[in-house]
């Protein structure tokens, strides 16, 4: 059962600012497995976020990916990531459905002004063709896999009224609400403190047995990729 999911192959992205060329990403290649968990560990700078935007496409303005192969296999076919157009249907479509993201920070990944409960709502009536009674359903009941008490009452709430571990909680539900097969967790855990750190990352280790998803688990943190990965890829400068 070691189905390939996503394939990397000499991926090369680089950013223009003020007529220089960083190579941020340089030639990086890996594969990344069904039910198993890649981590992505080096120092800050060295390309870990910017690999993974190029596989999101979720890319700064003025970076883009130069050449090499993102390959997404869904069922029988082969998406080359690389060749889609950043907003274009089919990237949106696979973007929150297929492969998800959470964020280094949670707040920046929460809308401020909607509660909790429509922002995963509206993920899955993008991606989803879910009655309202079934989402609402689905809203707790992710809500509730997080471990995030009162559900119900919490939905109703905004994301300032809840504490930073409880954020990036709510984040991880936004993120697998539409059951993706890939997760790209950019240091999930960065602004938690220890004992919330291990038990998010406890989450996703038994999500990933749950229901057989990938990972990419991006961190600087030796600790926490050896609590959580099957595999490791060392970056350094752009390359692995």
């Amino acid at each position: 059962d070691n189905e390939i999911i996503l394939s990397v192959k000499d991926l090369k992205t680089y950013i223009y600012v003020n007529n220089r060329c960083n190579r941020a990403v340089d030639g990086v290649s890996f594969n990344v497995h069904k039910g198993k968990t890649l981590g992505i560990v080096g120092e800050s700078g060295c390309g870990k976020s910017i690999t993974a935007s190029s596989i999101m496409q979720l890319l700064p303005k003025l970076s883009r990916i130069e050449s090499g192969e993102i390959v997404y296999h869904k069922d029988d076919e082969a998406i080359r990531i690389d060749l889609l157009e950043r907003n274009g249907k089919p990237m949106r479509d696979l973007r929150g459905a297929d492969i998800s993201m959470i964020f280094q920070d949670p707040m920046t990944a929460l809308n401020p002004v909607y509660t909790i409960g429509s922002q995963i709502k509206e993920n899955l009536l993008y991606h989803t063709s879910m009655d309202k009674k079934s989402m609402t359903k689905k809203t707790i009941e992710m809500l509730e896999k997080m471990g995030i008490p009162l559900p119900h009452q919490r939905a109703e709430e905004y994301p300032h009224q809840f504490s930073g571990g409880m954020r990036q909680r709510v984040v991880i539900s936004l993120a697998l609400c539409c059951e993706p097969e890939l997760l790209i967790a950019d240091e999930p855990t960065t602004a938690l403190d220890v004992s919330i750190q291990s038990q998010i990352l406890e989450l996703i280790k038994k999500l990933t047995k749950e229901r057989n998803l990938a990972v990419i688990l991006i961190t600087h943190d030796m600790g926490v990729i050896a609590e959580t990965a099957d595999r490791v890829a060392v970056m350094k400068n752009g390359n692995l």
